[in-house]
């Protein structure tokens, strides 16, 4: 009977994997845990019992270590965990340690001979040193990306906090060469110039954030890779509601400011909230120990004022006027015919007098200037100094919500999916012109959606023992 159980189980998630698979992406957001079961005298205990348990969800997983003594847990979800080690004829060990992100860590365990019903309590094994890889890295736990002084709460922000990364250069390399994976699936947009979607998770949703730089795993596509995992529920409902306002009218950098000068006009609103725990239906369905929930939500409202100079075009040159154009050096500028290239010598025949005629001049340019501002110093040329001074409204207006489910349907199989949708809409907007009807309405919205199915499918002794 237990076997068919296991049987359709494993054919559930069969089938669960395919009626919802995406393109397949390495299991970069989870880790593992392995380690050998020795005695005191360093001997190996075949056939200890180990059980890890996670201290936030009570969900466990139990394993039997083999011939060797060793023991291997494999898709852990990164977070606290408690471990547990006990045979016939030795006390019961436990301890507790902290899985980070895309972490193998080594927990090996000294049992004593003992009563069987004495324990021995360690308070902490997590690893300090990792020695079974290569790979160096900087780790951000959730703990630290709450305590940080971020200016903005994009993810991408947490990334000026790690040593080696300069705006979107990592150690040395060139732009845009590391690759930035979520939960296993990439959010590196390779057909944009390798540019990070600006719709990502908000940093409430964030469980650890981690940065490889040195011998990143060949999974990667990228000398540098730069993995995040997104929080999950736990067996207790627990929530967070903030709010950051930044105003030029109020603060240190009001007060400070020059007597004759004024700051410019600055308003930012940062709001959201988080909640999760398990899923829990009065009288239908209760999901302590085995399904949880977690949703976040943020909004970002900027609305700034700055001075704007730029060269426009004057009056002349938009009637096709362009006598007397001088370069910065004050050299004269010559205009020449197009269409009056020669295929042999490539020459070309200069307009009389640097007079566009009107049937010369694009109908699309003439569209669009009648929606640009004339030049305030239209005495100035433009290729030497600006010519206008006005004044930009950039105004930045963001939210961005993900929503996680995660369900164990036994020790071996476990399913969750997340869902991240946002909108982003940045404009800047000249006053007193029509430009800024036209890109009232301008902006753009993402959605993203991951689910992964998994399976244990065990660990099997091969050829012969060696300890």
């Amino acid at each position: 009977m237990e076997t068919s159980r296991k049987k359709a189980s494993l054919f559930f998630c069969i089938i669960l994997a395919v009626l919802v698979a995406l393109p397949a992406f390495p299991q970069a957001s989870t880790s593992a845990v392995n380690g050998t079961v020795r005695d005191q005298s360093s001997a190996v205990i075949p056939g200890a019992t180990v059980t890890l348990t996670n201290t936030a969800t009570n969900v466990s997983a139990t394993t039997t270590a083999n011939q060797v003594g060793f023991f291997l847990f494999v898709g852990v979800v990164p977070g606290p965990y408690r471990i547990t080690a006990e045979t016939p004829g030795f006390q019961k060990f436990e301890g507790t340690l902290t899985v980070q992100v895309q972490q193998a860590a080594v927990v090996n365990i000294t049992l004593n001979v003992g009563q069987t019903a004495t324990e021995v309590s360690v308070h902490d094994v997590t690893p300090v040193v990792i020695t079974d890889s290569p790979t160096l890295g900087h780790t951000l736990e959730q703990s630290r990306i709450e305590a940080l002084p971020i200016n903005g709460r994009a993810l991408t922000s947490l990334l000026q906090t790690v040593p080696g990364m300069e705006g979107t250069r990592a150690f040395g390399l060139r732009q845009m060469s590391f690759d930035m994976v979520l939960d296993g699936a990439t959010l590196t947009d390779r057909y944009s110039w390798n540019t990070v979607t600006p719709r990502q998770p908000g940093l409430d949703s964030v469980q650890e954030f981690r940065v490889e730089n040195n011998s990143s795993s060949a999974k990667f596509s990228r000398p540098t890779s730069i993995v995040v995992t997104t929080k999950g529920g736990t067996n207790e409902i627990h929530g967070t509601l903030f709010e950051t306002n930044r105003n030029s009218g109020y603060g240190v950098a009001r007060r400070r400011q020059d007597t004759w000068k004024k700051a410019s006009f600055l308003n930012r609103n940062e709001f959201g909230f988080s909640v999760g725990g398990p899923v829990y239906l009065p009288k239908i369905y209760n999901g302590k120990n085995k399904t949880f929930w977690f949703t976040s939500t943020e909004w970002y409202r900027e609305i700034s004022s700055l001075t704007l100079q730029t060269s426009l075009p004057t009056q002349a040159m938009r009637d096709g006027n362009l006598a007397g154009l001088t370069n910065a050096a004050g050299n004269p500028l010559t205009m020449y015919d197009p269409w009056s290239t020669d295929s042999v010598t490539w020459s070309r025949v200069p307009y009389p007098n640097n007079q566009l005629p009107k049937n010369r001049q694009s109908p699309l340019s003439k569209y669009l200037l009648q929606y640009t501002q004339l030049p305030t110093h239209p005495e100035v040329n433009g290729f030497a100094a600006p010519n206008y001074t006005g004044s930009w409204s950039p105004f930045n207006y963001q939210w961005t919500t993900s929503s996680r489910v995660d369900h164990r349907f036994s020790e071996k199989d476990s399913f969750y999916g997340r869902y991240t949708k946002g909108s982003y809409n940045r404009i800047g907007q000249i006053r007193n012109t029509p430009l800024n009807r036209l890109l009232a309405d301008l902006g753009q919205e993402q959605a993203e959606e991951l689910r992964q199915a998994l399976h244990d499918f065990g660990m099997r002794q091969r050829g012969p023992a060696v300890a």
